[in-house]
């Protein structure tokens, strides 16, 4: 018998229309180019449970007419209630995501994973194995939010941007993603959107000029705007940076849009411009900083459906709308996903893959070149052939 029925429960009409009309909520302008891609393009590549707890020693019981476990209550509850705010939504397993990715057509996928390495790696796939062809019907609209992570553009220098050391004691991960760009923090109060589109077709401004229609139209008291680099401000402060990729004839626009994040724990992740010590020689991409705020909607869900349904009715599609699955990482993973991930994970891709630099230590008393990760020559002989992110442990400053 349904928990409702049992303790005596009713939902009426209303509750019930409302919760059909809603979502299950979700537990996070530089872009990359592919060697061979058109020359026009690279200008622009340098543009960021303590509620519920038995009383010590109870133990639950399961004899009829006994206190039920309020853990298990509320557990029914919550599923009873996620089943109803899915109502018209679809849950995706691992093959049926793969169906719906490699065939034609339009659609929105939300996940409700919150591992960064598992949306990174899905946001990747549904890229790469999006069909392509003259007449391109195939948008496709993503979102998820991350557990607190920094992640940084791939032609980054990770000890030029990041305090590593901070993010270790504030339990925060470190991630280098598969695009271009500066970099940025997550939390659960961010949303990471990611609009899938042909290179035809791509503008940098495209997507966040919808963004800004859709909110605005909902939200008039908003001052919401484009600045010169095409991120999101409001106010003047900066709610959403993006970065792009442009590959095999389709490109990409993702973008973080802060709702609620813990912006006071952000301070002290990302390093500034200079420190005192340290002067930097490299051709990679540098983050620009700016001041950021919170949109300050009731919750990241709003966001999330707002962009939905100004999606679906950019792109109508005829006596239908575009269809809107959800994902879970438990069941809608493969290899190539898992492949994906276990690269992310790697010290490899982390700390080796990035751009080949050269660093001045201590006001010069040390000079260190470094490529692929590894020290090539240096004024201190014994460390030639380390890894930089070993060396860097002597030195505090670094991290």
């Amino acid at each position: 018998m349904s928990l409702f029925a049992s303790r005596g429960l009713r939902l009426g009409l209303p509750l019930r229309l409302s919760l059909q009309c809603r979502r299950r909520l979700v537990q996070q302008t530089p872009f990359d180019l592919d060697e061979g891609e058109d020359e026009k393009y690279r200008s622009l590549n340098n543009m960021y449970v303590d509620m519920f707890t038995q009383k010590n020693g109870e133990k639950a019981s399961a004899n009829v007419g006994e206190a039920r476990n309020p853990v298990n209550e509320l557990d029914e509850v919550n599923q009873e209630i996620d089943q109803l705010y899915n109502v018209g939504y679809d849950s995706v397993t691992a093959l049926e995501l793969e169906n719906l990715v490699k065939s034609e057509g339009r659609f929105v996928l939300q996940s409700l994973s919150t591992d960064p390495y598992y949306n990174l790696a899905l946001e990747d796939y549904v890229f790469r194995h999006t069909p392509i062809n003259d007449n391109f019907s195939s948008h496709r609209l993503l979102f998820y939010k991350n557990d607190n992570c920094v992640v940084i553009g791939k032609n980054q220098t990770v000890w030029k941007e990041v305090f590593l050391n901070n993010l270790v004691h504030r339990g925060y991960e470190f991630i280098r993603r598969l695009s271009g760009g500066g970099a940025v923090v997550h939390d659960l109060g961010n949303v990471n959107y990611s609009f899938i589109t042909s290179r035809k077709e791509f503008d940098r401004e495209f997507f966040n000029k919808l963004i800004v229609k859709w909110l605005t139209n909902k939200y008039p008291e908003m001052a919401l705007h484009l600045n010169s680099r095409g991120d999101i401000t409001l106010n003047g402060d900066k709610v959403s940076g993006s970065a792009f990729k442009i590959a095999k004839g389709k490109a990409y626009h993702h973008g973080t849009m802060l709702i609620h994040s813990n912006l006071q724990n952000f301070k002290g992740l990302l390093k500034p411009d200079h420190i005192d010590g340290l002067t930097w020689s490299c051709n990679s991409v540098d983050s620009v900083r700016s001041k950021v705020t919170n949109m300050s909607l009731k919750s990241a869900q709003e966001f999330i459906d707002t962009c939905v349904a100004g999606f679906q009715n950019h792109f109508p599609l005829v006596n239908n709308m575009i269809p809107v699955y959800y994902c879970d990482q438990s069941v809608a993973i493969n290899d190539d996903i898992q492949n994906t991930m276990s690269k992310l994970k790697s010290d490899e891709w982390k700390y080796l893959s990035g751009p080949n630099f050269r660093v001045n230590i201590d006001e010069g008393n040390h000079d260190i070149s470094v490529q692929k990760g590894i020290i090539v020559d240096s004024t201190i002989p014994s460390t030639v052939g380390m890894s930089f992110e070993d060396f860097a442990q002597d030195f505090p400053q670094l991290l």
